[in-house]
């Protein structure tokens, strides 16, 4: 992975934590908190299974996620709002629920 590659990762990674703690999010993801601080602060990088693991998480393909990391491609509307639907807290997510429950019955 080049420098340009890893730096993009690590914004994901960072986004993709949010306001989780890091222990918290590396349950989510099945790694170790150590692993998501290295990520972040550029000192590592994920295997294979690492990569898929979070490809799932945002909603895409192992592909797609490389082409994302790579800038070939950005993600589409629905990977966008599914990552978003990930990270935020359960107050707004709560409120989402809402609004969709309304729009389904009308």
């Amino acid at each position: 992975m080049d420098q340009a590659t890893r730096e993009k990762f690590a914004d994901i990674i960072c986004e993709m934590r949010a306001n989780r703690s890091y222990r918290a999010f590396a349950r989510l993801l099945g790694v170790t908190h150590p692993t998501i601080k290295a990520w972040e602060n550029l000192e590592g990088i994920p295997d294979q299974e690492n990569l898929e693991r979070i490809a799932s998480f945002r909603g895409e393909t192992l592909e797609e996620f490389k082409q994302i990391l790579g800038g070939a491609r950005q993600p589409s509307r629905l990977q966008k709002l599914v990552q978003q639907v990930r990270v935020i807290d359960k107050e707004e997510l709560s409120v989402i629920l809402h609004v969709i429950a309304e729009r389904m019955s009308s």
